[in-house]
């Protein structure tokens, strides 16, 4: 729960995390890595207003000709690329920071939660092919490959 007194921007006075009589503090820059030939479009730190995102820093960085959004949270550093880059990036020069910041953060949420439907809905296919006994494994001769899949249900 975010106890800022106004919306604020990490690296800025003001932040106030669950402790509404303390002094502000500054919640620390936190930016994920940037590898070599990859070149920093927009760096937008962690926020809060509405909802508490200080944990939350992106970039939109262009890599080998292609936009890639950034991600560093309290789980780790992702990507994601972005497709359609020159429309994207140019959309992105239309909005002010906290706009792009909010647009970055839908994108990134939209795209973890497909992500976690599509493991839930494979993980259920699996589990529902092995209660029927449905999985079969095929060693490959003269190697350590195996083949493994799923029978049609009759």
């Amino acid at each position: 729960m975010c106890c800022c007194g106004k919306p604020t921007i990490n690296g800025e006075l003001g932040f106030r995390w669950n402790r509404p009589n303390a002094e502000p503090g500054i919640y620390p820059v936190n930016p994920p890595a940037v590898g070599e030939g990859e070149t920093i479009l927009y760096d937008e730190p962690g926020r809060c207003g509405g909802i508490d995102s200080h944990s939350h820093h992106y970039r939109v960085v262009r890599s080998r000709g292609t936009a890639m959004l950034f991600v560093r949270h309290g789980g780790g550093d992702e990507r994601i690329r972005l497709s359609n880059a020159t429309a994207v990036v140019n959309a992105l020069a239309a909005l002010d920071s906290n706009g792009r910041y909010w647009l970055l953060n839908a994108i990134y949420h939209a795209q973890n939660d497909a992500a976690r439907d599509a493991r839930v809905k494979e993980r259920a296919r699996w589990y529902s092919a092995a209660q029927d006994k449905r999985i079969r494994t095929r060693k490959e001769r003269g190697g350590s490959y195996v083949k493994v899949w799923i029978e049609n249900a009759a």
